[in-house]
């Protein structure tokens, strides 16, 4: 209708323009050539009109079909404009993706929280298309996808930049995970197998270092387990295993790693860093603290004839790859089963021989504490500018009733695996306070104090509290004290290093490096810590004089030592070419046998006594 009406108006124009132009006096001619020029731009635009309105019906009928097609497809389908925003989506993806934005939420691996848009963005820029597999973080769900993208310039829809064409993959993504678990994992019991257990041997093989060299392996065998008929309850072997796993994995801290290694054993994976010098101490006390928790299983408790069995083996003296030493641990299993009672076994014989002792003596430790069986003893140390004593460094003797005055290096590692360092640290302390309160009473105190503090009592939340505490108590400033602290301390993660020396410091303790280049100091960590002082490690002091290398190294660290304006002390001279060649290097302190050994208290004052002669003959 709209059509036959601009036809009509173009038939009345003539008759219109007729009487207008007679009207006006125009010639025939003239008012032809304007009528017939009239006639056909308006039937043009006419024309345009009706073609423009044809256009805008197809397009809407191919909207209503898109949208008739994005009804019914199962795919997920979205037309996304510049801003990634939604124009138009598939109902199946409108369900899920309601009010998200579909690029913000797109990541290559969402555990690593890895997104994707950026780097698709980019290929788009350059080839309009991509195409690859996808997660989408989405409100309700984790979606893996199959997505292929298009960068569109249709003119037509100016707005719409992207098109996202989709294809659900998720359960073909969990059931390929599903299928490489079942390949490193153990179905019955979800610990990893021995294939994933031989694999991250091999990386703890990996991660050992100068600092912890060593890494070790426990395999646990429950002999008979298998074997034994089902119990009264109906229990078969398969839910046996299942429930020894589960014991054993909760039994143990997380920082070992625990695996399936076959049908009736498991293995135990110690890292680096818990394979502690001498690394015989934890591994002992691992394989007693196993067997001990083993014994109060259900399925120990209610089947008398199942024994378990620990084979040992250490990285790298029982084997130089994570195959071998799985062949030394089995063979230790195979020798800890002979005795037909729970046991375990190193694959090294001399470890097995001081397995029993270190019980022992951890016993007798632990006894000692409660009866201070403990004294204290005083190494002087020299000034090699004045040749006179200046300080001493406190060393711990214990006097063990039946073995009678044992030296720390005897029982120290012993008393850091089982946790009664940090008692006996703060007994040294306490102790030195003591002394240090009835020298200055008798004007006998000469210089400060060192004590050694290791890493695990420096590391305790109140150990600045503690001995700040503990000179308010005595009277007594922190300016009489050297802490001695090993370079183990300041690389301890998770440790306010920093504050606690910037505190020590403050209070008026003088801090020392001790073990200075037996580890791995730094040049920007020396400078950073508020040290008044380094001592040389002692392995560097063996065998100087016939090393020129040991010489050369010692000699840097005391000029790097002076550099940074840090007393250098040297201790374990045994003789005076020792004692020669640290004077000629510029080191400040001296301290070995070579002048005194270590004394009790009490010998001190004779100590000083016999110096102040030998001056006043020197003097005179």
């Amino acid at each position: 209708m709209p059509l036959l009406g601009w036809l009509c108006f173009v038939a009345l124009l003539p008759a219109l323009s007729a009487y207008a132009a007679i009207a006006n006096g125009l010639t025939a001619t003239s008012f032809s050539l304007f009528l017939t020029f009239f006639a056909g731009f308006t039937l043009a635009g006419a024309a345009g009109w009706w073609l423009w309105q044809q256009q805008r019906a197809r397009q809407k009928a191919q909207q209503k079909m898109l949208q008739q097609l994005l009804t019914d497809t199962s795919a997920l389908v979205a037309v996304l404009d510049q801003n990634c925003q939604l124009l138009i989506t598939s109902n199946a993806l409108e369900r899920i993706a309601v009010g998200q934005n579909l690029c913000d939420c797109m990541y290559f691996d969402p555990t690593l929280k890895q997104k994707a848009w950026q780097d698709i963005r980019r290929v788009l820029e350059q080839h309009r298309s991509w195409q690859g597999e996808v997660w989408w973080q989405l409100k309700d769900d984790l979606l893996a996808v199959s997505l292929t993208i298009t960068q569109s310039n249709n003119s037509a829809w100016p707005a719409a930049r992207f098109l996202l064409v989709a294809q659900d993959i998720t359960e073909r993504k969990r059931a390929d995970q599903q299928q490489l678990n079942n390949l490193l994992r153990d179905p019955l019991t979800n610990l990893p197998n021995r294939i994933m257990l031989e694999e991250q041997l091999a990386t703890n093989i990996s991660c050992c270092t100068q600092l912890y060299p060593t890494t070790a392996l426990l395999l646990v065998k429950f002999n008979q387990l298998l074997s034994t008929e089902q119990s009264a309850s109906g229990q078969s072997s398969a839910k046996r295993i299942a429930e020894a796993a589960r014991d054993l994995r909760q039994a143990l801290a997380p920082q070992y790693a625990v695996g399936r290694f076959n049908s009736d054993s498991f293995a135990v994976l110690v890292p680096p860093h818990l394979c502690a010098m001498p690394v015989d101490l934890p591994l002992n006390q691992l394989a007693h603290q196993i067997l001990l928790q083993i014994s109060q299983f259900n399925i120990i408790s209610s089947h008398s004839q199942i024994y378990v069995s620990i084979g040992i083996s250490r990285y790298p003296e029982d084997g130089a790859d994570a195959p071998a030493m799985m062949q030394s641990a089995e063979r230790a299993v195979q020798l800890a089963a002979r005795s037909g009672t729970s046991q375990f076994s190193f694959a090294d014989a001399r470890l097995q021989q001081h397995s029993a002792e270190y019980l022992t003596l951890q016993a007798e430790l632990s006894k000692s504490l409660i009866q201070n069986d403990f004294t204290v003893y005083f190494q002087p140390q020299l000034s090699i500018s004045s040749n006179r004593i200046v300080g001493y460094e406190a060393l711990l003797r214990w006097h063990n009733p039946k073995r009678g005055i044992m030296q720390p290096q005897s029982f120290l590692a012993l008393a850091e695996q089982s946790g009664m360092i940090v008692t006996l640290d703060r007994l040294v302390f306490r102790q030195c306070c003591q002394q240090i309160k009835q020298w200055l009473q008798m004007n006998q105190l000469r210089g400060r104090i060192a004590l050694n503090i290791s890493a695990q009592h420096f590391q305790q939340s109140d150990f600045v509290e503690y001995v700040v505490k503990c000179l308010d108590e005595h009277k007594l400033p922190a300016e009489h004290f050297t802490l001695e602290l090993d370079e183990r301390v300041f690389q301890q993660p998770g440790t306010d290093v920093q504050p606690r020396l910037a505190a020590l410091n403050e209070a008026g303790f003088h801090l020392v490096m001790d073990n200075f280049g037996d580890g791995t100091s730094s040049l920007t960590s020396l400078r950073q810590l508020p040290l008044h002082g380094v001592k040389i490690a002692r392995s560097l002091i063996t065998q100087m004089e016939q090393k020129e290398q040991q010489r050369n190294i010692t000699s840097s660290l005391i000029r790097l030592a002076g550099y940074l304006q840090l007393e250098v002390t040297a201790s374990g001279i045994d003789n005076e070419m020792q004692a020669y060649l640290l004077h000629v290097m510029g080191c400040d302190k001296l301290q070995g046998n070579l002048f005194s050994k270590a004394l009790p208290a009490s010998e001190i004052p004779a100590l000083l006594a016999k110096e102040n002669k030998l001056i006043k003959k020197t003097a005179s």
